[in-house]
């Protein structure tokens, strides 16, 4: 964050004028910097330990046309495996996409009209598929999950097709995971800045096959630096993350209410039952 007061640069020891520079912690110590001078936050080394980052897991991750996922209509999905096999949906919502999600992820009701598949089709299609990975007790990986989960289970509903019984999921939120093991972190936490750091490459943003295959790989890269979430049994770490998010959105909750920021946060999770407010 800019810095509201002058100071003195923590790194090269000059001053630093107000509204100039930066507010950084660093091992949960603030100080000010200059813009040039903030350290580069380094992750924790590898570890030689095993866990369930050695077994398979499958990167799941969509895009739709608005932020809440109670809303929203999907517009692409995808399922990447750990052996690379990826299985992609382009869905036509049947609904005018708004000019902000195209901002992002880039996809034009031109393109789904022309290339995408009837939403009904490819839901029913996909539903099968993540059905099919719970029923083998395959974990999947999502990041910020409850987007995608509610996202998909409303659209189910929507579309009259059969549902996911997500209480015998096996769900792991790269996200939730990276605030468990870095309570201290006050930076920007979308996917792009946790890759960087836990040194993941992330190909195309808001690309749903990229977007899965980068929360798999984050997901595994984190377990492979924090033996305690790597030796969990995959069951016990969803039930545990249940629990972990809950503490943290009351977090996020006191830190909007402090700051009169009207938003009300969900500690659902990996699957919310109402509207975001």
């Amino acid at each position: 964050m800019i810095n509201k007061y002058a100071g003195r640069c923590a790194t090269c020891h000059a001053p630093v004028e107000a509204g100039a520079g930066r507010r950084a912690s660093a091992n949960g110590v603030w100080n000010t910097y200059h813009d040039g001078c903030v350290p580069a936050r380094v992750a924790p080394p590898v570890g030689p330990h095993s866990g369930w980052h050695d077994l398979p897991v499958v990167g799941f991750d969509l895009e739709g046309t608005l932020p809440d996922p109670t809303q929203t209509r999907i517009v692409s999905a995808a399922l990447v495996h750990s052996d690379g096999t990826t299985q992609e949906w382009l869905v036509d919502p049947g609904v005018p996409i708004p000019a902000d999600a195209t901002a992002r992820h880039r996809i034009t009701d031109e393109k789904v009209r022309a290339d995408g598949r009837p939403a009904r089709e490819a839901l029913a299609e996909l539903g099968t598929a993540v059905a099919k990975l719970i029923a083998d007790a395959t974990p999947l990986v999502a990041f910020c999950a409850p987007y995608d989960v509610t996202a998909l289970h409303t659209e189910l509903a929507r579309h009259g097709l059969p549902a996911i019984d997500w209480d015998r999921a096996v769900v792991i939120d790269p996200s939730v995971l990276h605030q468990q093991v870095e309570p201290r972190w006050y930076g920007r936490r979308q996917l792009g800045d946790l890759c960087r750091y836990y040194e993941v490459t992330l190909d195309n943003a808001h690309d749903a096959a990229s977007d899965a295959r980068a929360a798999a790989d984050l997901a595994r890269s984190i377990a492979a630096r924090h033996e305690p979430i790597a030796r969990m049994r995959p069951d016990a770490l969803h039930r545990a993350q249940v629990g972990w998010h809950a503490e943290q959105a009351r977090g996020l909750q006191l830190s909007f209410d402090r700051r009169g920021i009207d938003r009300t946060v969900s500690t659902e999770w990996p699957l919310e039952t109402a509207p975001r407010g």
